[in-house]
């Protein structure tokens, strides 16, 4: 073990003394990550485990640690862990499997640093098997088989992925996998005076639900500069309040590409929901 293995793990035991369970136990899951076979990490994680309450995690890491090392694991610690998981009270605040998963998705993206694809990818297998809809892990889980060579695979698990619903810190992963340009979707535009003025027209017409002439302000903000993202959430608009929900979906859409921030998160669901019901 080299020397910022032990300080991590000193570290470890600092955060459980300040009875911070959950870094200790995301410091461990790192380290498990790099030397999944160490006795003396596995041990910690056991600590950890025992803090939390999940005394028969807790009990399986100590007796893994025990086959491999068989000094690491003190005996008192051993004997009272045996006891807690065969008749101790089971806390009530024990931590839920989904409460696991930043952990274990802080794990897979470091070893995708280290291009461990194979060994990262179980990672976010088991994420998913948590929480079959996690978008973070699916994508990573798609990335990792890109990189594998399973490019066809890969995009077929993401198709259905709106870069509007990724996490901003796992973007990168979705952007390489999809070959987009990630500078392509910030927004650096500057409106035309005119184009400002129709659009200015057409949300006050939204406000008095007249929608038609809403959506005419728009449409000839459009043929006057067809990149400004402003009248292309304003047709959004315009379309969802006329029940055109596949389409008003479609420009939510066209809008984020265009411009992340462009598009109410909120707004955006709302539409999303109605198309899905649609379709």
């Amino acid at each position: 073990m080299d020397l910022t293995e032990l300080i991590l793990l000193f570290k470890v035991q600092t955060l459980l003394e300040e009875k911070d369970f959950e870094g200790a136990n995301e410091v461990v899951d790192d380290l498990l990550a790099q030397n999944p076979d160490n006795a003396s990490i596995i041990f910690a994680k056991a600590l950890c485990l025992d803090a939390m309450g999940d005394f028969d995690a807790s009990l399986e890491m100590a007796e893994k640690a025990k086959s491999l090392d068989s000094d690491v694991v003190p005996d008192d610690f051993y004997k009272a862990i045996v006891f807690k998981a065969g008749n101790a009270v089971r806390k009530t605040n024990k931590v839920s499997e989904e409460s696991k998963i930043p952990s274990i998705l802080k794990s897979g993206e470091n070893l995708i640093g280290k291009r461990e694809f194979n060994k990262a990818k179980l990672f976010f297998d088991r994420a998913l098997n948590i929480q079959s809809d996690n978008i973070e892990a699916l994508v990573c889980q798609a990335y990792c088989l890109d990189s594998l060579g399973k490019r066809t695979y890969a995009h077929e698990l993401v198709d259905d992925v709106d870069r509007f619903e990724i996490a901003p810190e796992f973007l990168k992963y979705f952007d390489e996998l999809m070959g987009i340009d990630a500078e392509d979707a910030c927004y650096d535009h500057e409106s035309l005076k005119e184009v400002t003025d129709l659009c200015d027209d057409g949300f006050s017409y939204l406000e008095d639900f007249k929608i038609k002439d809403a959506k005419a302000c728009f449409n000839k903000a459009l043929k006057l500069d067809s990149k400004d993202v402003n009248p292309v959430v304003g047709n959004a608009y315009c379309l969802y309040h006329l029940g055109y929900y596949v389409l008003a979906f479609k420009e939510c859409k066209k809008a984020i590409n265009m411009d992340l921030n462009s598009i109410d998160r909120n707004f955006y669901r709302k539409v999303k929901s109605k198309a899905n019901e649609v379709k």
